[in-house]
């Protein structure tokens, strides 16, 4: 390789020495002119994200594929190559160099021209062996033959204790560790780990440094179920709906308290009986686990998610899976989902949402994030709203009173507690109530096929949507056009309703039951 190339790849290898040993990655401002999250959905949290953007805004990468840019995958021959022409740009030529170097590929061009213009080299027996990841070693070499007389001296030469002085490359070494380029391997900065591939985000740290660009890290993602700043990558997957009953029998329910989100809607019986939504986190001991109901598909059907059922009528089960749900019942689920010895049937089987995803994997479920459950913002003015009482039904009225900080959840008079995951009893809470009021009807069965009627919630078109939270009441509209929709909120002019961040719990809700508050 020639020097230009060389130094382009070495400044790949100093960066990431920068960033993950002792010298701090410098430059990296939030910038809320991005989007948040930024131009790739597999790059959050990670040391190199302002240096990714930083090459994306340059038009030097274009990522592995759209949307991804693959930070923790090697960087192979080819992709150096095809970096280091888009920022050299050198005169095309014609002239093929490398026994492996198909004419058709899509690095080839870049290949030949770097080889041509003296960049880069292949090895003695006539290939360039576009696949191999290209090392730490080779970084240091490329580097200091590109850009050996711009990188001034700052150190006394630092002795990594990997690096053998008649090595090829300990000159090119010791000359980015005087440079105040690299300061050894992540894993133990006394030694450099000259066999170690380069990494593709550690690429992109050495290229935005030695091009002098500006890196700014975009806002962070929000999370879509409950409007919160995301705390980790693990945003990029799917949601996991567990269906979980509010039977007496079943309370005080476990798990529910680490969900993202929780829907609530009538069954038969006039009971009621909730989904748990897991996106961004999960529950290693959840339940108990219940059917699925009609209004439910409408639910589940915007966040692409993974619903967990037991039991149910088979019909019902049939439609949701015709009506394009990701049913995932009992009979399916292995060892996701269990029996309990201190609930009695049917109020004893419980799951685990992390074992579950494993399931839904191995089904070919989609597993990806869903879109945001409502806008997130600021809550529009709104009346004093302490208690909110919910009349179900004649045998079902549920009251969340605000406390000064939440909504603590009463039923039948007295506390609704659920167990959290160290045993321990607390009073359901959540921060934000939100009623969607929709007319409610009833599901015949389909000829021919044994079961009974089911109530079912419309919610399609448009209602009285009712969103408590802060201690106050913002009354407004929901709509969308179909099931497949994600709901639409606004206020009574046709604004946007914003709901600030935090777990709400989502109340589909009979039209002509009472509401108080």
């Amino acid at each position: 390789m020639t020097d230009r190339l060389l130094s382009l790849v070495l400044v790949l290898v100093v960066v990431v020495a920068l960033t993950t040993a002792t010298f701090p990655a410098s430059g990296q401002e939030t910038d809320s002119t991005l989007p948040p999250g930024g131009t790739y959905l597999d790059d959050d949290w990670n040391f190199a994200e302002g240096a990714i953007e930083a090459l994306a805004a340059a038009g030097i990468t274009n990522g592995c594929a759209p949307e991804y840019f693959c930070p923790g995958r090697v960087l192979i021959r080819a992709e150096a190559a095809a970096l280091i022409a888009r920022v050299l740009q050198p005169e095309p030529i014609d002239t093929g160099y490398y026994s492996d170097v198909d004419p058709a590929a899509w690095y080839a061009g870049d290949v030949n021209a770097l080889s041509g213009a003296g960049i880069i080299t292949g090895h003695t027996d006539g290939t360039f062996r576009p696949a191999d990841p290209l090392s730490r070693a080779e970084m240091a070499q490329l580097l200091v033959r590109a850009f050996g007389n711009r990188i001034a001296e700052i150190y006394d030469a630092i002795g990594f204790g990997d690096l053998p002085p008649e090595a090829v490359y300990a000159d090119a070494v010791d000359t980015l560790a005087r440079g105040g380029i690299t300061a050894g391997c992540a894993t133990n900065p006394a030694r450099y780990c000259p066999n170690d591939p380069v990494l593709r985000d550690q690429m992109a740290m050495f290229m935005a440094r030695v091009l002098g660009l500006e890196m700014r890290v975009p806002l962070k993602r929000i999370a879509p179920l409950n409007g919160v700043p995301l705390q980790g990558p693990d945003w990029n997957q799917r949601v996991v709906a567990v269906k979980i009953d509010d039977h007496s029998g079943a309370r005080p329910q476990s798990g529910v308290d680490q969900a993202d989100a929780v829907m609530e809607t009538l069954v038969e019986d006039d009971l009621t009986r909730w989904m748990a939504l897991f996106h961004q986190s999960d529950s290693t001991y959840l339940g108990p686990v219940r059917s699925l109901r009609p209004t439910d598909f409408g639910l589940a059907l915007p966040l692409s998610a993974t619903v967990v059922v037991s039991g149910g009528q088979p019909w019902i089960v049939d439609l949701a899976v015709a009506e394009g749900v990701q049913v995932l019942r009992e009979r399916d689920s292995g060892s996701s989902l269990f029996r309990i010895s201190e609930r009695k049937a049917p109020h004893n089987i419980y799951g685990d949402t992390t074992a579950i995803r494993q399931v839904a994997d191995a089904a070919g479920y989609t597993d990806t994030p869903p879109p945001s459950l409502f806008t997130w913002g600021v809550l529009p003015e709104g009346p004093s709203a302490t208690s909110v009482s919910l009349q179900w039904s004649d045998p079902v009225t549920v009251t969340w009173t605000w406390d000064g900080t939440r909504y603590l959840r009463s039923r039948g008079g007295g506390p609704h507690n659920w167990v959290l995951a160290d045993g321990s009893i607390e009073q359901v809470w959540v921060e934000t109530v939100v009623v969607l009021v929709g007319p409610v009807s009833e599901l015949a069965v389909p000829p021919t096929v044994l079961g009974s009627p089911v109530p079912v919630i419309d919610t399609v078109g448009q209602g009285t949507a009712l969103v408590f939270a802060q201690g106050r009441v913002v009354e407004g509209v929901w709509s969308r056009a179909t099931t497949h929709d994600p709901f639409m909120l606004t206020t009574s002019d046709g604004s946007p309703l914003y709901l600030p961040p935090g777990t709400p719990w989502i109340n589909v809700f009979p039209e002509g039951r009472a509401i108080g508050y």
